[in-house]
C-alpha cells in the first residue's frame, strides 16, 4: 500500500470496532478497482460520536460506515438521509458533501435482498430479536418482504418504540409488527418462519439466545463469525443467511455510494472469509 497525500480516507466508527472485518473488505474492493483509498477502523465511545464525525469531516473522510452502538445517534449529524434511512431512523454510511455527511442506510436493502434469495414467502411469521439500528433495518426488510413481524428485546420499552414506527412504514396493511416479552423468545422462535438475531449477542463465546431452531426456518444473524446462534442454526438444518453475507452486501451497496462504481463483491467476500471470528 503507498500512501500519499491523494490518498482517499474512508473508515468504520463503532465501540468496540477494533475486531471489524470491513477495513479489510474494503480495502481489497479498492484494490480490486484501483482506487488509491484506505479504510480505516475509528473506536468512538457513544459521548463523543458527535465530535468524531465533524472531526472526520475536517480531516477529510470521504466516507464512513457505522456500526454498534451508533446507527440511530449518527442520524442526528447528517445535512440529508436517502429514503430508507429517514423511515428507520437509522444510518449505517455516510457520504461526504462539502457541507457535512449525506446519511445512508445499506443494512436494510441488503438484509430485504437476501430474505429474498432465502426464498421466504409473503405471509410467513418473523421474529427480530433487538430494537437498535440493525434490529430496525432487519424490520423494514421483512416487512418490505410481506413478513408478519414479532419484535423481542430486553428493554420492552424499545420494542415497543421500533413495533410501533415500524406500523408506520408503507407495507401491506395486512401485515402486523407488534412487540412481545423477551421471555417469550423460546416460544416465539419456534413458532417463527424467519429468525432474526439483530443483538451483539453472539460477539462473545458465552452469549446465545435462549432459542432452539427448526429445519424448516430461515435464520438471519447480525453478528458474522462462529456464533452460538450460527451454530445452532446448522446444527438444525436450519437456512441460514450468516453475518458475513450481510456484512458484505451492505458493504458493497456503501461501496458503490461513494465511488459510483459497482462493487467488486467477489474480491470483498474473499477478504472477508480470510478474517478471524469477529463481528
Amino acid at each position: 500500500m503507498n500512501l500519499t497525500g491523494r490518498t482517499a480516507l474512508f473508515g468504520v466508527v463503532g465501540h468496540p470496532v477494533s475486531h471489524s472485518r470491513s477495513p479489510p473488505m474494503q480495502i481489497a474492493a479498492f484494490d480490486a478497482c484501483g482506487i488509491d483509498a484506505v479504510y480505516v477502523a475509528l473506536p468512538v465511545p457513544p459521548d463523543r460520536l458527535a465530535d468524531a464525525l465533524r472531526g472526520a469531516h475536517a480531516l477529510g473522510f470521504q466516507g464512513l460506515n457505522v456500526t454498534v452502538p451508533h446507527k440511530e445517534h449518527a442520524v442526528a449529524a447528517c445535512l440529508s438521509l436517502d429514503p430508507v434511512a429517514a423511515e428507520i431512523g437509522a444510518v449505517n454510511t455516510l457520504r461526504r458533501t462539502a457541507e457535512g455527511w449525506e446519511g445512508f442506510n445499506t443494512d436494510a436493502p441488503a438484509c430485504r435482498a437476501l430474505l429474498e434469495a432465502a426464498g421466504v414467502a409473503r405471509g410467513a411469521r418473523g421474529l427480530v430479536v433487538g430494537a437498535g439500528g440493525a434490529a430496525r433495518a432487519a424490520a423494514w426488510a421483512l416487512l418490505r418482504a410481506g413478513v408478519h413481524l414479532r419484535i423481542a428485546a430486553r428493554r420492552v420499552e424499545s420494542a415497543d418504540a421500533l413495533a410501533r414506527d415500524a406500523a408506520r412504514w408503507p407495507r401491506d396493511p395486512r401485515l402486523t409488527a407488534e412487540a412481545v416479552p423477551f421471555s417469550a423468545l423460546p416460544l416465539e422462535a419456534d413458532a417463527a418462519d424467519v429468525v432474526v438475531n439483530a443483538t451483539p449477542i453472539g460477539l462473545t463465546a458465552d452469549q446465545e439466545l435462549p432459542v432452539k431452531l427448526r429445519a424448516e426456518q430461515v435464520v438471519v444473524d447480525f453478528v458474522y463469525g462462529e456464533t452460538a446462534f450460527e451454530l445452532a442454526a446448522r446444527e438444525a438444518g436450519a437456512q441460514l443467511v450468516s453475518g458475513e453475507e450481510i456484512l458484505v452486501r451492505q458493504g458493497a451497496l456503501a461501496f458503490s455510494i461513494w465511488t459510483g462504481r459497482p462493487a467488486p463483491e467477489a474480491a470483498m467476500a474473499a477478504a472477508v472469509r480470510a478474517g478471524g471470528k469477529v463481528t
